[in-house]
């Protein structure tokens, strides 16, 4: 008997080839305060604040008055050059002053020299640390996999708030990811206001300024930390092959989620990632784009995640479906131009589910399969209400604009191979009522499709070279002006259009009237590769400028 494990490689040699990468996380603790001023100190003059640091960092000193001394030390270096000895003494004061203020649940402190410390909770752009569940140091957030880490000098610190999935700050957001909930940059800087001292943390995704020390100053920032820390703690990185064999044990993960809490003034970009794979595929992405600061003003970026052992058709009719729920619940009225404005890009068969979001299906998809109208098929009322789902639709009037990463239009050969086959056969899939209501259809169907009814309805089969299925799509109408890119691989070849990202043939992902079409020296992993990433970068500065 073959040994299962041994087959699972055999499938996994097959079929690989997403260059899906793995970010790590490590959080590691702070150093302490004169661990921290002996290497902030090294090499310096003396100076006031160095004086104080060190006095602050003494054990003997009270908590209260520790953090008096931490203030002054503060308020001597506020205005101190980035990147200078004493802008970084500021940022280990501020440190300590969190510290001090995160132990009292941020109540105000009265001090004992008259003045007073509370905390800033309903500025603008600023966030009340009580209603986040974890807050965290950016800096103790140590990251793996990622090319570059995006950060910004600036005044301040920057942490990372996390907001569980059930916490009463994210009631209204309707794509929480499961176990993850939602991480955020802040920044936190302390204002000196006559006696008043203030502690605020500024929301970095909303604006990166603030006024400090009565000038408008740029804020540090670190965009990757939170990114990292919530794939860390998210369910996605056990679903890529899991999900695709146990479709039916991991329907209730499928939905689409958002990376940051809503915000009405910026536009959607959906990410949609392909077979076997899972949305940190697109880490490496969002990171990058998160460097440029229009980007970061003018886009929120969403991840739609499903297990893909699922049909194609059954994946477009629940991102379709998951669409409908976000307009409800955030655009009801219509009146939020941003929301219909939004950008999917769609990696390998994620490309294929984001292209017949702006497709027309109904009388144009079903004749070419069957010679019967769906509605008047004799067949069960539950099949005959999901064979409706899936062929009647029409394009997404949100959707504005389309990316295609090594999309197969037309298939693959590796699709076909014996391997593929008999895994498509080990997929399980939910609607347990097609094993038997399928053969029922069977007198519905053309002769020449009928077998692909009868193998497993699943992506693998979807996805095969030269499928009537993937022919039918190619028959379909996309939306009027709704323009779309391609960004195809040919692994460093340089021969398109004879070229193959491994996984995908040029012939198959080149398509006709796409308003870009960049090769880029990858893989398959397309929207991995930094000109990959480079090109949808360019792409989604070009869609601001048509808004």
């Amino acid at each position: 008997m073959l040994n299962w494990k041994f087959l699972l490689a055999l499938i996994l040699a097959s079929l690989a080839g997403t260059g899906c990468s793995v970010v790590g996380v490590k959080v590691k603790n702070p150093l302490t305060a004169r661990a921290e001023v002996r290497r902030v100190a090294a090499g310096m003059s003396e100076s006031e604040a160095i004086r104080l640091v060190e006095q602050a960092a003494k054990a003997s000193v009270s908590d209260e008055a520790k953090l008096s001394l931490w203030l002054k030390v503060a308020e001597l270096t506020q205005k101190a050059p980035e990147g200078s000895s004493d802008h970084k003494v500021n940022q280990l004061a501020t440190a300590e002053i969190v510290k001090v203020m995160k132990q009292g649940q941020f109540a105000p402190v009265r001090l004992a020299d008259g003045y007073t410390l509370s905390l800033v909770e309903n500025g603008k752009n600023t966030l009340d640390p009580r209603t986040a569940d974890e807050l965290l140091l950016a800096e103790s957030i140590r990251i793996r996999g990622l090319r570059t880490r995006t950060v910004q000098e600036g005044a301040g610190l920057s942490y990372v708030v996390r907001f569980a999935p059930k916490s009463p700050a994210l009631k209204g957001q309707p794509g929480i990811p499961p176990r993850a909930g939602i991480c955020e940059p802040v920044t936190a800087v302390v204002h000196f206001e006559g006696k008043n001292r203030r502690l605020a943390f500024y929301r970095t995704l909303k604006s990166d300024e603030a006024f400090v020390g009565g000038r408008k100053v740029k804020l540090a920032a670190d965009f990757s930390a939170p990114l990292a820390y919530m794939i860390s703690k998210g369910e996605n990185r056990l679903l890529s092959l899991r999900a695709m064999f146990r479709t039916d044990a991991n329907m209730h993960y499928s939905g689409l989620y958002q990376f940051s809490t809503y915000d009405p003034t910026k536009i959607p970009v959906v990410f949609v990632h392909g077979l076997m794979s899972r949305p940190e595929t697109w880490t490496p992405a969002v990171n990058a784009l998160l460097a440029d600061k229009r980007i970061r003003e003018r886009y929120q970026f969403w991840f739609f995640m499903y297990p893909t052992g699922l049909s194609v058709w059954a994946s477009v009719a629940k991102l379709r479906s998951e669409i409908d729920r976000f307009r409800t619940t955030l655009n009801a009225s219509h009146q939020n131009r941003n929301f219909d404005h939004m950008v999917l890009a769609g990696h390998s068969m994620g490309g294929l589910i984001s292209g017949l979001q702006i497709r027309t299906g109904g009388k144009l998809l079903w004749r070419q399969f069957l010679t019967t109208p769906p509605q008047e098929l004799k067949i069960s009322q539950k099949l005959k209400e999901h064979i409706i789902r899936i062929v009647e639709f029409s394009p997404r009037p949100e959707i504005a604009r389309v990316v295609f990463f090594a999309t197969p239009h037309r298939g693959s050969d590796l699709a076909v191979n014996p391997i593929a086959n008999f895994a498509s056969r080990l997929i399980r899939l939910p609607l347990k009522f097609l094993r038997t209501d399928m053969r029922d259809m069977q007198e519905f169907l053309h002769e020449d499709v009928r077998e692909l009814f009868l193998a497993p309805v699943n992506s693998l089969v979807f996805l095969r070279s030269h499928s009537p299925l993937l022919t039918a799509i190619l028959k379909l109408p996309m939306r009027p002006h709704v323009p779309f890119h391609s960004i195809i691989g040919d692994r460093r070849r340089g021969d398109t259009p004879h070229s193959s990202d491994g996984i995908v043939p040029y012939w198959s992902s080149h398509l006709e009237g796409a308003a870009s079409e960049k090769i880029v020296p990858s893989g398959h992993g397309t929207n991995e590769n930094p000109e990959g990433i480079e090109e949808f970068h360019r792409i989604l500065r070009l869609h601001l400028a048509c808004y």
